[in-house]
């Protein structure tokens, strides 16, 4: 999976044009954390760090792992002073203790991993009472049908781990008594640039535009035409849905 996020552009592309999570996913965790310790966080797949970041609100101390050098750099090079980055994998936290961990988080990561081998570590490792919150999106949605075509033929070069984001994680066994799940559908506007950026930031992009050089500027091309507005002369800006899932589970 590190070799799907590295590189210059596609980490830049990550920390730049990646959704920021909305708010209701944070509060519902930390929420559901209330009757806990708030000592220690863990955030694998962490990406560039955004998530860890809003989680320094509320815990002690915070730890974020990606398997890819280049994600934990650029993280580092952001919240170094706040968070400890460490390059590791989801399914090996043995750095930790058993019962040592008051909340785990994977945000939009958790179909990279090996799932049976991470629920498992994540019993591990996770206090008497400790929350395991995993969230994800669908591929944001547009008010532009030329993104829907489009997404027709990117999704041929999509990763099929990727299905069990696309299926919400309906089909993973949860070992634990306590599961909760939180669905919520988040509208954001975004500017062209922004959605081209977010496309090259996803896994599949390399795969896709190897394949189909002209994709990207006829999209473009089809876009400003689209989102054009006559009247003013200026562009419109755009409407992204994103279908999320938040999972809880207690220990």
């Amino acid at each position: 999976m590190a070799d799907l996020f590295k590189g210059e552009i596609c980490t830049t592309a990550y920390a730049k044009f990646r959704l920021l999570h909305p708010d209701w996913i944070f509060d519902s965790i930390v929420d559901h954390c209330k009757d806990g310790c708030f000592l220690l966080a863990v955030d694998v797949g962490c990406g560039s760090g955004q998530s860890c970041h809003r989680l320094c609100r509320h815990f002690r101390s915070v730890i974020g792992i990606d398997v890819s050098e280049d994600q934990i750099k650029a993280a580092k090079s952001k919240y170094e002073k706040e968070i400890t980055f460490r390059v590791g994998q989801a399914e090996d936290l043995s750095f930790l203790d058993e019962h040592t961990l008051d909340l785990l988080t994977a945000g939009v990561s958790m179909h990279w991993f090996d799932i049976p081998k991470f629920l498992q570590e994540a019993k591990r490792v996770l206090k008497p009472g400790g929350v395991l919150a995993v969230y994800s999106y669908l591929m944001p949605r547009t008010d532009c049908p030329h993104v829907e075509a489009f997404y027709v033929e990117l999704f041929k070069f999509m990763d099929s781990r990727t299905r069990h984001a696309d299926e919400k994680y309906s089909n993973v066994d949860f070992p634990f008594l306590d599961v909760k799940r939180l669905e919520h559908v988040h509208a954001v506007d975004c500017t062209i640039d922004d959605f081209l950026g977010f496309l090259v930031s996803l896994s599949a992009w390399q795969k896709f535009t190897d394949q189909n050089q002209d994709a990207a500027r006829k999209l473009e091309e089809k876009l400003r035409e689209f989102y054009y507005d006559e009247k003013t002369g200026e562009t419109r800006q755009m409407k992204m849905f994103y279908e999320y899932t938040l999972i809880l589970c207690r220990k």
